[in-house]
């Protein structure tokens, strides 16, 4: 199947690389349907809506960047995204980027949790954590180019 996107252009993906968010991204609740296209460079991909063309989110493996990140997944997460066992299991952050790369943030408190093998995904916001919405990339960056 063909998608139209802003970035990209239009392109073709597979049907059954389709991701759903049940309840889609919070702020964006009436989009389910999602594509993560990967870059060839960098540590970065997209998360791309399927059902509109402007709505892409870049997002990072928090892992790469934070080798000490770590969380406890809910169990209503695990039960509403079909998991059982970790393997099964891909986590990316969303990354904003205001003014230029420099200044580049990425939110740990929510990350995305992706179910590869069902094809379900979820933002999961981690409570009692240490984690903020805007943890600085800039640095991370650098430091992985070195």
């Amino acid at each position: 199947m063909f998608i139209q996107t802003t970035r990209f252009n239009q392109i073709e993906i597979d049907d059954n690389d389709i991701i759903t968010f049940k309840q889609g991204i919070p702020g964006f609740e009436e989009r389910t349907k999602y594509i993560v296209l990967e870059m060839e460079q960098g540590p970065f991909s997209f998360l791309q809506s399927v059902e509109e063309a402007g709505l892409a989110f870049a997002v990072v493996d928090p892992f790469t960047l934070y080798p000490d990140y770590e969380f406890e997944l809910p169990a209503s997460a695990k039960e509403e995204l079909e998991i059982d066992s970790l393997e099964q299991i891909t986590v990316r952050s969303i990354v904003s980027v205001k003014d230029n790369w420099d200044n580049a943030t990425t939110n740990l408190v929510a990350p995305l949790v992706i179910n590869h093998l069902h094809k379900l995904g979820k933002q999961v916001v981690l409570t009692k954590t240490t984690y903020t919405t805007k943890h600085l990339l800039g640095m991370k960056l650098k430091e992985g180019a070195e």
